[in-house]
């Protein structure tokens, strides 16, 4: 393409011949249109001509009298040589670009009109079947948000028998900073367990060697513990911890106490776990002075009570109170309300008080006067209902709650048993 210039005779020819565009429009008009243009909406010269405010100048007196005569001088000759037009040259310029704008508009729609309407039958279809798709992951996504959503804004923290439809759980005892095991139970995805192990359904054993290295026990406030040290083996119903001669369990009482209780939490659903030597000999802690016997996982051993436990970057659990057993479902509930030490904070008021019947489908629990929930607080009164819950549980039995105000809480139907719990304290592996 040449490039030629123009010089000032020949611009003047051509501004001379260029077409007398009619337009009763005033410049107002004009001027409000293209304001008004969206195209123009972020053209940056216009928004700045428009907001760019007119300072006024200071002109001396002398200066604006030669000034005044000059603009009369100028406007006489304006005059004369402006008398037959009318129209300003700018609106002139203004018409042919929006003109222009406007004929390459209808031109594109013309020239794309034909293709559309020959595409819209095939379109159609396929648009239907988009939107269909599109209907179904957005069913899906809803789905996934609305548990996501119930998740979080449900205050259960125990997992039941609806959570582990499409999951897994592991249990496990995590070390407090009182140096106690707490019971924390993680709901994996069935997608996941499959893909780390097939179709073959893993032990607790496979599940804790798979996953206990990941959970990030500092991050949850805890001390880092797991996976346990030495080897760990089945062998039939029994669980056998095979400890080096130099480790973390053994020492004070209260050490001993953290991994007693920490194996309880994590392994109860073997019988029992017998702790050896290297050279398969029962293990001899040094605050007991001769060879450990098999800490059993079943029975009288693992019936607790629940109480608050609160860890020290804020973050609370249930949990038993220094592993204190009772022989009866009744002592267990009826002591929850006791304040026995400084580390774990009863979750029933002293002043609500009630009769524990024990059913042959289950214990009961009769308030003594209308129990109110919303008295207690939604947090405080839903770690009453679980903790009972657990503390039911731990004998194998369901709970059903009488004499409340509300005749649900939390989702918990009071007009039945409620669910047994599966384990304490949910935390979610993805």
């Amino acid at each position: 393409m040449t490039h030629k210039d123009f010089d000032g005779d020949q611009l003047e020819n051509l501004m001379k011949n260029a077409p007398k565009l009619p337009d009763s429009r005033s410049k107002e008009d004009v001027l409000n249109r293209l304001l008004a243009d969206a195209r123009l909406q972020d053209n940056t010269h216009l928004q700045a001509a428009i907001d760019e405010p007119i300072e006024p100048i200071e002109i001396p007196q002398e200066q604006r009298q030669q000034t005044a005569s000059i603009q009369e001088e100028r406007a006489v000759v304006a005059k004369r040589s402006r008398k037959n037009s009318k129209i300003p040259v700018f609106i002139s310029i203004a018409s042919v670009f929006v003109l222009t704008l406007l004929v390459g508009m209808i031109m594109n729609n013309n020239s794309t009109g034909d293709k559309e309407s020959i595409k819209a039958e095939s379109y159609s279809t396929v648009q239907t079947d988009e939107a269909e798709s599109v209907e179904k992951a957005n069913a899906l996504m809803d789905k996934d948000a609305f548990v996501n959503d119930t998740r979080m804004m449900s205050l259960r923290t125990s997992v039941y028998e609806e959570d582990l439809t499409e999951a897994t759980a592991l249990r496990i005892g995590l070390a407090s900073s009182a140096a106690e095991s707490v019971p924390v139970t993680f709901v994996i995805p069935n997608e996941r367990v499959v893909a780390d192990f097939g179709d073959v359904k893993p032990t607790t054993l496979q599940l804790y060697e798979k996953y206990a290295p990941q959970i990030d026990e500092e991050a949850m406030g805890f001390a880092e513990y797991h996976p346990y040290k030495g080897e760990l083996k089945e062998q039939g119903e029994t669980l056998v911890h095979v400890l080096p001669e130099e480790n973390e369990y053994d020492g004070a009482s209260a050490t001993v106490n953290m991994y007693t209780g920490s194996l309880k939490d994590t392994f109860s659903d073997y019988k029992e776990v017998a702790v050896k030597t290297a050279e398969g000999k029962a293990y001899e802690f040094s605050q007991v002075g001769e060879p450990s016997e098999p800490i059993q996982m079943t029975g009288i051993v693992n019936h607790y009570n629940y109480y608050l436990l609160k860890e020290k970057n804020g973050v609370e659990y249930l949990s038993p109170n220094f592993r204190e057993t009772f022989e009866t479902v009744t002592e267990a509930l009826q002591g929850m309300h006791l304040k026995k030490d400084d580390i774990y904070v009863p979750v029933v008021p002293e002043k609500v008080t009630f009769a524990v019947t024990e059913a042959k489908d289950g214990v009961i629990v009769t308030f003594d006067t209308p129990l109110d929930l919303t008295v207690l607080g939604a947090v405080q009164a839903t770690q009453l209902v679980e903790a009972m819950m657990l503390t039911a549980a731990s004998f194998d039995q369901q709970l059903r709650l009488e004499n409340l105000v509300q005749d649900s809480w939390e989702g918990f139907n009071f007009n039945e048993y409620l669910p047994m719990p599966m384990g304490a304290n949910k935390q979610y592996m993805q």
